[in-house]
């Protein structure tokens, strides 16, 4: 009888042996099934931190104006040329005086005109009363001797506009024409600047000027040159709003150490971060590992769970050779933040150097 059980089992040898690897499979998926995908993690490390802003900005001056004629006129000197350094009072332009010349003696010919008839009146009234007709006619005549006078100083001041001065020192950035004998209009500007009063003005949005402080550490990166940066603080901060392109923004002017026109032009672009506050050597973690729930800070810690040792089945000894991963499990931990970047937070408490944080991938 053991013989033919055993012929038989001889036989269907493979088909036995398939439907015991079937069985074993049964058995070990369970516990294959409950294999789960590791996490990630890694310890609060002690960083140097830094908060900052980064908006956008641009090449300016603080002490610059733009000169025009009051009149405008036929031009007929040219003083300097765009580019030039000019000195304080030194001339830049003039436009022909002529027309106004002739306007100055005519209007100081009447004047003496009108002198002489008020010296003779005053002759003719000395020394006696005179009725109030004649009172008013000398008090008329007076008002015209006034605004002869009047028209004499107008004519001058008419005059000494014609002549345009430099009101500083600085350089002639722009100006309308290079050569005399062009007619200039009242609107025809000539631009001079102080080149060691360069700035760069930055546009920062009003939700974010609250930040934003006199004396604060910046760096400048001008489109111009990328690989370059200029070290900074902030000198001032408007008072007033600008439309800007993003909206409504305040200008924050930041001076520009060694200046110079050649390296630095006007209205050249640039970004600027603002360092709006620092720490160094403290425990942070990734930003995108917590949580914040109405001011409530969290992340996940792991825990490792003790593995369950395989039974004396035939299965629990197959499985010793297909063991999966240790099973982690996590924990909710309240954490008090710090100084937050874009990157980081700062744990002020609530971990510890041995902690692993959960960090999603």
């Amino acid at each position: 009888m053991l013989q033919r059980v055993l012929g038989f089992v001889w036989q269907r040898k493979w088909l036995i042996g398939a439907g015991a690897i079937v069985i074993l499979g049964f058995g070990l998926a369970p516990n294959l099934a409950k294999k789960e995908k590791p996490i990630r993690t890694e310890p609060p490390l002690k960083r140097n931190l830094t908060k900052f802003i980064e908006v956008p900005g641009f090449v300016d001056a603080e002490t610059k104006v733009n000169l025009r004629f009051v009149a405008g006129g036929k031009v007929v000197y040219v003083g300097a040329q765009e580019g030039d350094f000019v000195k304080k009072w030194q001339t830049i332009a003039k436009i022909d005086q002529r027309d106004l010349q002739a306007r100055l003696e005519k209007n100081l010919n009447l004047y003496m005109n009108e002198r002489w008839d008020w010296e003779q009146t005053l002759d003719d009234t000395k020394d006696r009363a005179i009725p109030k007709a004649e009172q008013r006619l000398v008090e008329n005549d007076q008002r015209i001797l006034t605004n002869t006078v009047l028209d004499v100083k107008l004519a001058d001041v008419a005059i000494s506009n014609t002549v345009m001065s430099a009101p500083f020192a600085g350089v002639l950035v722009s100006a309308p024409i290079s050569v005399s004998g062009v007619v200039l209009t009242s609107a025809d500007s000539f631009q001079l600047i102080d080149p060691n009063t360069l700035v760069f003005k930055a546009e920062v949005d009003e939700a974010d000027i609250g930040k934003v402080r006199t004396g604060m550490t910046a760096k400048i990166r001008f489109d111009a040159y990328p690989d370059q940066e200029i070290q900074t603080i902030i000198k001032k901060i408007a008072l007033v709003s600008s439309v800007g392109s993003s909206g409504t923004v305040f200008i924050v002017s930041l001076p520009i150490p060694n200046p110079d026109l050649s390296v630095y032009r006007l209205g050249m672009n640039g970004d600027v971060e603002i360092e709006l506050a620092t720490a160094e050597n403290v425990l942070s973690i990734p930003l995108a590992a917590t949580k914040e729930n109405g001011g409530v800070w969290t992340v996940e810690i792991a825990k490792n769970q003790a593995e369950t040792p395989p039974g004396r089945s035939l299965v629990g000894f197959f499985s010793q050779w297909f063991k999966p991963a240790v099973k982690k499990q996590t924990e909710t931990v309240i954490i008090e933040p710090g100084l937050q970047t874009d990157d980081f937070v700062e744990v002020v408490k609530g971990l510890t150097e041995t902690d692993q944080v959960v960090v999603p991938e």
